[in-house]
């Protein structure tokens, strides 16, 4: 989760991912103040361009996890290659990964929707 700064009236001036000093605040991306923030500063990416270029953002990082998922398979690159904090985000998805593939096909016993 990313982490925000707060001005002296309580209004988020900055977003970073790690806590950039000891009153930075972690923040959920859904949060309503979050994404105020980013509509405030970056407008582009509330417009139906930006959310397509976020949206392509989003599947080349399902790329760029599976190309580093090939390579310490292989071989080349080795976990712990990675700075920490890329370590602990490859794991997380591995870890979420892990669950949704245990999820999927499971049935809703309230209406028999598959999930």
């Amino acid at each position: 989760m990313p982490f925000v700064t707060r001005d002296s009236d309580g209004q988020i001036v900055a977003l970073s991912e790690v806590a950039l000093d000891e009153d930075a605040e972690e923040m959920g991306t859904d949060h309503p103040e979050l994404i105020a923030f980013v509509a405030r500063t970056c407008p582009e990416l509330m417009e139906p361009t930006g959310a397509t270029f976020v949206s392509s953002d989003l599947a080349f990082i399902r790329v760029m996890e599976d190309l580093i998922e090939v390579l310490i398979r292989k071989g080349v690159l080795a976990l712990s290659d990675l700075p920490g904090p890329a370590q602990d985000k490859l794991m997380e998805r591995r870890a979420l990964r892990g669950w949704l593939a245990g999820v999927v096909g499971m049935v809703d016993e309230c209406d028999g929707k598959v999930i």
